[in-house]
């Protein structure tokens, strides 16, 4: 195992090595008048592996060959909201930082970033920005703020093998998978009729079970007025578990167990690993789950790759978001012309923009070749970038590796970059206690059938309000 490890520690280094010399051979001075200093809070740690911050010393070296007089300072930032909120207040941010999708609408709408629509402009991209991360990355007026890094979406797993035993199946072969909330309450009836299996596994402990509802609670209405938490004129951060959008959402979730039984047995105690498990088992037809996991049913857990399928989150009756996560780029709130342009010829050169280089495109073909070896879906990454040319050639990758009848995942990644989906982040603050709230409110529902809702959600309110108030409107 060990001369295993050293063999593959060898090639990586290689081919991180081969993409710097690839990287450092673009050589073109592209522009020699642009000067200024950036600070650069993305840089390794200096406990990162020795060959992440040489690949960081090739971005750099590159850097100072294509724009001589921009000078790059490393400036290593491990990112929390409290501890970016001083130092952009007192003009010591980095020039680029990396907060999670939770964040970015509370740093624009406290002015805390900086603008870089103009520069993406400059390089020929604005356009060229995927509506699906508008909501999330620009404020009101379409002006944009952050890049996305890496995410992931909310849509749903299928278990096809179900599907088709409950005769769920078109013409094609295809699942006859749910476009709404409604439809999917009553698909997982048929299947539990006809399967004797759960139509939806709903991991409903710590604070999965909130996680989740916030989702359905977002398609019930809960967004805008009706969110679940929001600032009044003074600022005050205000719970609002209570509106009329949230008690039918949770009455929704009520229903579940108790008017279409669709739900698995154990759902209380069903953490997400759990939940991947009975969908790659056969025990459940569906479950909520996102792009970045669509190993875990098959690769781990046995589901051979043709009898599953990712679908988009239902749409609800108020509309049809879908949780997105993971982390962005976002840059200082002091930042000038000349370094928004710097800092995105620095993104260019990491593969963040839309332009792909030969180092790029091998590192693409490695990380395929590795999952379809162990049996895991090829498909593509959610493209931040609506680019034909760009799209095309990492699809192009992928279907190269391909093992799956992309049909099943077509639904899923049209409704992103056609954005007939609205990508939503976290709720704004205290996310995993708001969770937790939801979550022990979701268990009542599913094992009192008698439980009052309306009551329920009080209590959870009022809760929550108090740490609230404890936490950052007293503090």
């Amino acid at each position: 195992m060990n001369r295993i490890f050293r063999m593959v520690s060898l090639l990586l280094v290689l081919c991180v090595l081969c993409g710097m010399t690839m990287a450092a051979g673009a050589e073109e001075v592209i522009d020699a008048d642009l000067t200024c200093t950036i600070t650069l809070g993305n840089w390794p740690a200096d406990t990162a592996p020795e060959a992440e911050k040489a690949l960081f010393e090739g971005y750099k070296a590159t850097m100072a060959k294509q724009y001589p007089n921009v000078t790059l300072v490393p400036d290593y930032y491990s990112y929390t909201l409290s501890n970016y909120v001083p130092m952009a207040k007192g003009g010591t941010a980095p020039s680029i930082f990396q907060p999670p999708f939770t964040d970015p609408q509370l740093l624009i709408s406290q002015h805390l970033v900086g603008d870089v629509t103009d520069a993406l402009e400059q390089f020929g991209v604005l356009e060229q920005f995927s509506p699906s991360y508008v909501e999330m990355l620009a404020d009101e007026n379409g002006r944009i703020y952050g890049l996305p890094r890496d995410g992931y979406v909310l849509g749903m797993h299928i278990n096809i093998a179900l599907f088709r035993e409950a005769g769920l199946i078109d013409d094609e072969g295809l699942p006859i998978y749910p476009k709404t909330l409604q439809e999917l309450a009553e698909y997982g009836q048929i299947i539990r009729e006809k399967t004797g299996k759960a139509g939806l596994v709903f991991p409903a402990s710590e604070t999965y079970g909130g996680w989740l509802f916030t989702n359905i609670a977002w398609n019930f209405g809960c967004v805008g007025d009706s969110a679940l938490e929001y600032q009044d004129e003074d600022g005050r951060w205000i719970c609002n578990f209570t509106s009329p959008e949230c008690i039918a959402a949770m009455e929704y979730m009520r229903d579940l167990k108790w008017k279409y039984d669709i739900l698995n047995a154990d759902a209380t105690t069903t953490d997400w690993a759990g939940a991947h498990s009975l969908l790659g088992t056969g025990e459940a037809a569906m479950n909520f789950a996102a792009d970045d996991s669509v190993d875990q049913p098959t690769a781990n857990k046995g589901l051979p790759v043709e009898d599953f399928a990712l679908i988009p989150f239902p749409a609800g009756d108020a509309g049809r978001y879908a949780l997105a996560g993971g982390t962005c780029y976002m840059f200082a709130p002091n930042i000038t012309n000349d370094q928004a342009v710097a800092l995105m010829a620095y993104l260019k050169i990491l593969g963040k923009l839309p332009f792909l280089d030969d180092a790029i495109i091998e590192g693409m073909r490695a990380d395929y070749a590795a999952k379809r070896d162990r049996g895991a879906p090829v498909i593509p990454a959610i493209s931040a970038w609506t680019d034909e040319a760009y799209n095309n050639a990492k699809q192009a990758i992928v279907d190269e590796f391909s093992n799956v009848d992309m049909r099943l995942y077509a639904d899923f990644f049209d409704s992103l970059s056609e954005g007939t989906i609205t990508l939503k982040s976290e709720e704004p603050v205290f996310a995993q206690q708001l969770y937790r709230e939801l979550t022990a409110v979701v268990q009542r529902m599913i094992t009192r059938e008698g439980a009052d809702v309306e009551k329920a959600l009080r209590k959870a309110e009022e809760s929550f309000q108090e740490y609230l108030d404890d936490e950052i409107n007293d503090y």
